[in-house]
């Protein structure tokens, strides 16, 4: 994650309680506070190359998405390696993360993540609890295939065909 302030500090307190294991990439303001309420089992890496990054994207069961951001292009970088995410049910992860049990909006049924409801450590914990007995029904060949929707190259090409055909031309 490129920063903190994306309640990482929810986060940070859940696995607290919980004692599983939790990486935390990137750095801001809030390092130094976010540190010393985190116990051992939590990790900071600091900022990280890309490379290094997706290396951990690729290993982590899944990705921990506390924050809301209008878009949020963390979750698509871990679903781009094959990751589930368990997000905050607010902002751009609504359109980038297909919930376990829905469909997506093609009506295909490859789940890529799961949502809490409420920003607060009990509504998160529950997510976990759910996703530890689900984490075997996310392929990750879906996930990444779901993610590469938001590839430059085809992003540009569905915004170019959705242009044209408002126009009444054809591509």
């Amino acid at each position: 994650m490129s920063g903190f302030g994306k309640r990482i500090d929810l986060a940070i307190e859940v696995f607290n309680r919980t004692g599983y294991p939790l990486k935390i990439i990137g750095s801001g303001p809030e390092g130094k506070k976010l540190r010393s309420i985190a116990r051992s089992n939590v990790e900071f890496l600091g900022w990280q190359p890309d490379e290094v990054v997706a290396k951990y994207y690729s290993n982590c069961r899944a990705l921990i998405f506390p924050g809301e951001e209008d878009f949020g292009i963390v979750p698509l970088e871990a679903m781009a390696s094959g990751r589930p995410v368990i997000a905050y049910r607010r902002g751009g992860a609504l359109e980038t993360i297909v919930p376990y049990g829905q469909k997506d909006k093609t009506g295909g049924n490859a789940p890529t993540g799961l949502f809490f409801h409420e920003q607060n450590v009990d509504s998160l914990i529950e997510a976990i609890k759910q996703f530890e007995k689900i984490e075997m029904d996310f392929d990750p060949v879906a996930i990444r295939n779901h993610a590469l929707q938001w590839n430059r190259g085809i992003f540009k090409e569905k915004v170019k065909k959705y242009i044209y055909e408002r126009m009444g031309l054809t591509c």
